[in-house]
């Protein structure tokens, strides 16, 4: 068990293929947007170092949430312009460094050493350097592409299980908390409610992505309502789904979004 954040079942995960072998990493393009043909490259395409699932748990690698809520996040780029957000279990990075292009800042949170240290490295391999080989063209048209994303990215280290000794003050909270598959086990629900209800504002929102299968969703959500939240749920839509190039079986994913009753209009961006 990893600080209560197991899961209770089958992951299906195909473990030898992320058994990399410790200090072992693989590194991944992901692109999002429009394929241009003649150019052979995405509108955005972000790097991400994968490692071992020895030294990063589950967190080692991307996931098809992940990759699903990614896609969501490309598409309504307006829904973060401008906004101060943090991303709950954010692995390798991939999420939260897409939101990153489009929001005034965003906070990165693991509580492995390993991720931490891998998520550091893709926030710098995904961002502008200020010196590159001149003689490389194609390192040269890649920096062109990118943007100063360190100015925006903070990595932090945040163990949901020592909520409970965390203060937060009104300016560290955030407009909008985001993560994939964060509610797949009943162990992790009521620590996970403690960090949201902590760090979102009065008027924030929470978004989700998450397969049916976990066991927590259940028990997640009849929480969530005790404690004052409306929810949105709806199947994610057939455009974020397929070609994941990973090893995950097929499953069936909802987007969840949450904001607290405090009789304010529903902002929630639909899920769609």
């Amino acid at each position: 068990m990893l600080n209560g954040r197991e899961k209770n079942g089958q992951l299906n995960i195909n473990w030898k293929e992320y058994a990399l072998g410790a200090d072992k990493f693989k590194r991944k393009t992901v692109g999002f947007g429009k394929y241009d043909k003649r150019e052979k490259e995405y509108e955005k395409e972000l790097f991400i170092r994968e490692m071992s699932i020895i030294q990063g748990g589950i967190g080692c690698a991307i996931w098809d949430a992940a990759i699903i809520m990614s896609r969501w996040i490309f598409k309504h780029q307006d829904a973060f312009s401008g906004q101060k957000c943090l991303e709950l279990g954010s692995g390798v990075g991939l999420t939260g460094i897409l939101a990153a292009h489009f929001c005034q800042s965003i906070t990165l949170t693991d509580y492995l050493p390993p991720l931490l240290e891998n998520l550091k490295y893709n926030v710098d391999l995904n961002s502008r350097k200020d010196t590159v080989d001149m003689d490389d063209d194609e390192e040269i048209r890649v920096n062109n592409r990118m943007i100063e994303l360190k100015e925006k990215v903070d990595v932090k280290y945040l163990n949901w299980d020592e909520i409970d000794s965390i203060t937060v003050s009104e300016d560290e909270k955030y407009d909008i908390i985001f993560g994939s598959e964060l509610t797949y086990s009943l162990l992790s629900v009521d620590n996970l409610i403690k960090v949201i209800q902590k760090y979102l504002k009065n008027d924030g929102i929470f978004y989700e992505i998450l397969s049916d299968d976990r066991d927590g969703v259940s028990y997640f959500l009849e929480q969530m309502q005790e404690k004052k939240f409306i929810s949105k749920i709806v199947p994610v839509d057939q455009q974020y789904l397929g070609s994941y190039g990973t090893k995950q079986r097929e499953e069936t994913y909802k987007f969840y979004s949450f904001k607290l009753d405090n009789g304010q209009p529903n902002n929630h961006i639909d899920m769609i």
